[in-house]
């Protein structure tokens, strides 16, 4: 079981008035019996022999009680951590971080709109539409200062991209800023710049890097890491739904939204 999902289980039997000890993400005695106070008081709701299940089965079974009193879907109440049990976990979690259930992800579709005339990413298209690789760059101006991802000492008040982007980007980045507030972005990080021209090939892969064309941007890469989904990464948490609605009306592509990876990753080219 994750340890977080431990810790969550500790803090709730002790906001229930139970014994778990020290809150450490550990599972020992003191949780074990916990739990098993809790569930005596749950026992109607589960089967006839659960008290013969082992210490680890019965922790997870009070984990998918407390989801199904939260109106979280968790299947059978079983004891055992499978795939519905571990989304319900993290549906838990952020309900009871945020007071808000995530949104449904499968059901939300991005902004299929393109006012700027973005090419598909395809390399003659992009040669055509931006120029090649590294040229016909222009210096975007911030609308609120950035910090340099890898050396947070350093402040950016400008960088480089393509000349076609620079508009688009600076008025999508203009709302970000009269929507959030400094003191907002600086909390959700979203002044922790990643880089933008960077001629190169796709990490994992054998064609040039949107960054070539200088017509991406990425942003808090540390907690928005390239083969991280949805689960782990910071930027599909609902407190930036607005980040990539400014965004997606200028029709930059999040590979997140889309793909579900490289979630610090935007660009002006369609998939």
């Amino acid at each position: 079981m994750k340890s977080a999902a431990v810790r969550l289980i500790q803090q709730t039997l002790v906001e229930e008035g139970f014994a778990p000890g020290i809150v450490d993400g550990q599972l020992g005695s003191n949780t074990y019996g916990a739990v098993t106070n809790a569930l005596l008081k749950r026992q109607d709701e589960l089967p006839p022999d659960w008290q013969k299940w082992t210490n680890s089965r019965t922790a997870i079974a009070y984990l998918q009680c407390l989801c199904k009193e939260h109106q979280i879907d968790v299947g059978t109440i079983d004891g055992y951590w499978g795939p519905q049990t571990d989304f319900a976990f993290d549906s838990l979690s952020q309900l009871l971080k945020n007071g808000i259930m995530p949104p449904l992800w499968r059901d939300e579709v991005p902004l299929a709109v393109n006012p700027n005339g973005w090419p598909d990413q395809n390399e003659a298209n992009l040669n055509t539409f931006y120029g090649t690789v590294g040229m016909n760059q222009a210096k975007l101006v911030l609308p609120y200062p950035h910090r340099v991802a890898w050396d947070l000492r350093q402040t950016i008040h400008s960088f480089s991209c393509n000349s076609k982007v620079r508009v688009s980007a600076q008025r999508a980045l203009a709302k970000v800023f009269e929507h959030y507030g400094l003191e907002r972005i600086k909390e959700l990080r979203l002044d922790r710049w990643g880089g933008c021209l960077n001629v190169r090939m796709m990490r994992g892969g054998s064609k040039w890097s949107m960054h070539s064309w200088g017509i991406a941007i990425d942003y808090d890469p540390d907690r928005n890491q390239l083969k991280w989904g949805r689960d782990k990464a910071a930027f599909a948490q609902p407190e930036y739904d607005a980040w990539w609605r400014f965004w997606e009306e200028e029709g930059w592509v999040s590979l997140g939204r889309t793909m579900n990876y490289d979630w610090m990753h935007v660009q002006a080219a369609k998939l």
